[in-house]
């Protein structure tokens, strides 16, 4: 990791300098907008550029939308709607794991994409969304190309950040975040939000019942956000991305009518989960009819039904739905922080049973032995949320303390606790 530690100086150096020449562009543009920054947290961020036939759903007061060309962002300011800004490509100014830029590129690349923020946003201080990080889930250590394209891209997020920008850095996948690696995903989070694409399919949460569906989904929102956190990153520093897409991960062929509870229950999860957690910021994709594809007349009905699950003053949600449509907004209720860690078998190997509340779902747990005056991690766990498990924990014939651990993570109501001590003689 040396040599990603120099590339990534090397072209941190390379960026101050480019961007320092850009600095009046920043300030006149400053000196006649406003910065654009949701007052709310988490920020709703709503993809809706050319591509989006129903568009102007998200152009007025109280949403922010993300575009990338001009016509659309003007119509956006005249709408009263807020703006981000959209990178389709981050490829472009960056390259991929196995073709990453010239270093030497990266500062005038990261010039350009300001000023085109600024400019399509008219706001001073822009959130910038980053589509997308490739390989995400590479472990370290890494190959040097893959380093030099990790080092591109934080050199990138850095001098965004650096001239007042937002960067929000979309991934599609957990990251791989042991050992140096977590060090990258903690320097990124300095600089940038890390948002995760969550593209549940829609027939599969059908599948699952109202009331399974909406548990299954806060599990993956927050598995998602802990995979983060639990190395130490704010959760506030960290976003999610819903997708309302027609293919993988989207509708996927579901008729509009539980397609449409489905949208509502998704968008639930998502609101109760970023409350608690305290996330930076959602984003919903998949609305836009791009070239080559044909447009679905149920996407602007999901859209509407979206909104007025977010809140109801921004859609007539159940009108766009149709009359069938359930208007409840309830969700199964979800006991209190509490995890069980009990002896199931003393026989060796000795066998234990964990259950966990939905709200600790996905914390990082350990079975741990006290030796030698200290507690000692055994085997990790990962909190699940529907039933109890057993955990085989192969110990020796004799007498052993044991507790579970569960560790902490960078979010509200976040501390590490443990079960009571507790003696098992294993024979």
């Amino acid at each position: 990791m040396r040599r990603f530690a120099a590339i990534q100086l090397a072209v941190a150096a390379g960026v101050v300098a480019t961007l320092a020449g850009s600095t009046a562009v920043t300030e006149a543009a400053r000196s006649g907008s406003v910065p654009c920054s949701p007052p709310a947290q988490p920020a709703w961020i709503d993809y809706g550029d050319k591509w989006v036939p129903f568009r102007r759903l998200f152009f007025r007061p109280g949403l922010t939308v993300a575009l990338a060309h001009d016509a659309p962002a003007a119509d956006a300011r005249r709408g009263g709607a807020q703006l981000a800004f959209w990178d389709m490509s981050l490829k472009r100014a960056v390259g991929t794991p196995s073709r990453p830029a010239d270093p030497r590129t990266i500062p005038a690349a990261t010039a350009r994409l300001l000023e085109d923020a600024v400019r399509v946003t008219g706001c001073s201080t822009p959130i910038i969304g980053l589509n997308e990080l490739f390989g995400a889930q590479r472990a370290a250590p890494w190959q040097p190309r893959n380093a030099r394209y990790r080092a591109d891209v934080l050199a990138l997020v850095q001098g965004l950040a650096a001239h007042g920008a937002q960067p929000q850095l979309f991934i599609s996948q957990a990251g791989a975040t042991a050992g140096a690696a977590g060090s990258w995903w903690r320097a990124v989070a300095q600089a940038a939000t890390i948002v995760r694409e969550l593209y549940l399919p829609a027939p599969s949460l059908h599948a699952l019942g109202p009331g399974r569906a909406s548990v299954y989904t806060r599990f993956q929102l927050r598995r998602a956000v802990r995979n983060l956190t639990t190395i130490g990153i704010p959760s506030s520093r960290v976003g999610i991305a819903l997708g309302f897409q027609a293919g993988p991960g989207g509708r996927m062929g579901l008729a509009p009518a539980p397609w449409f509870q489905v949208v509502k229950r998704e968008t639930l999860a998502t609101r109760q989960v970023a409350r608690e957690l305290s996330l930076a910021s959602v984003w919903s994709w998949g609305w836009a009819a791009f070239p080559g594809t044909r447009a679905d007349p149920a996407k602007r009905r999901a859209a509407c039904v979206f909104l007025w699950t977010r809140e109801a003053g921004l859609c007539d949600g159940p009108k766009a739905a149709g009359p069938a449509f359930n208007r409840s907004r309830s969700q199964p209720a979800e006991g209190s922080r509490r995890v069980t860690f009990r002896l199931l078998s003393a026989r060796h190997p000795a066998w234990f049973r964990v259950a966990a509340s939905a709200k600790l779902a996905a914390r990082v747990a350990f079975f741990q032995e006290r030796r030698g005056g200290r507690w000692r991690n055994g085997q990790r766990l990962l909190l699940g949320p529907f039933h109890a498990r057993p955990v085989r924990v192969p110990l020796s014939n004799g007498r052993h303390v044991v507790r579970l651990y569960v560790a902490g993570e960078n979010a509200p109501r976040g501390e590490a606790f443990w079960t009571v001590p507790r003696v098992v003689r294993v024979h």
